[in-house]
């Protein structure tokens, strides 16, 4: 009889198993390449999951914040005029309506220009003044194409903010209305 270390015992081989006999050898070489390619594609798998959900997370963190700055802009462009409006009212009486106008600051208070101005090097912020209609009858505020009767409000104007940034396929804008009245004169 013939005998064949295996496993580190001795074995008797059969002779009917001869054809079929793989060697003990080949089970315990390691992995096999099939193993190494399955495990590297899972782990190319999940980096590549966690690389792109990263990057669009940074990517909506950043438009949120382009976001929220325009919501602070349109509010701070609203409180501008207001404060305009509380200086005089003729600051805002003398302006010709439906005019964009741009706000700066030049160190004491708040001034209109026709001049673009940017604001942190892409958002642009507009405002623009309009009249304010009345109606004859109970003075609720209309259009001027209203068909009601209506009268021309000298002490009211209409404000329209407008802030906008980004090139022109993905340009956003953003505006916020509100109405002016005269209170101190």
């Amino acid at each position: 009889m013939e005998y064949e270390l295996c496993n580190m015992k001795y074995q008797k081989k059969k002779s009917l198993t001869r054809l079929f006999h793989v060697p003990c050898s080949m089970f315990h070489r390691g992995f096999s390449l099939v193993e190494v390619v399955v495990g590297t594609s899972l782990i190319l798998l999940s980096l590549t999951g966690l690389t792109t959900a990263y990057s669009f997370y940074l990517k909506a963190g950043l438009t949120n914040m382009d976001n929220l700055k325009s919501a602070f802009l349109l509010q701070e462009g609203v409180e501008a005029v207001t404060l305009m409006r509380d200086d005089a009212w003729s600051n805002l009486s003398s302006l010709p309506v439906d005019t964009a106008y741009y706000l700066s600051w030049n160190g004491a208070k708040w001034a209109t220009s026709t001049t673009e101005v940017l604001v942190d090097t892409i958002f642009t912020r507009t405002v623009k003044l309009s009249s304010v209609y009345r109606k004859t009858a109970g003075q609720d505020i209309v259009d001027v194409s209203a068909p009601d009767p209506k009268a021309l409000d000298g002490n009211a104007k209409k404000l329209v903010v407008s802030v906008s940034w980004g090139a022109a396929p993905n340009r956003h804008e953003r505006e916020m209305v509100t109405y002016l009245t005269n209170l101190f004169e």
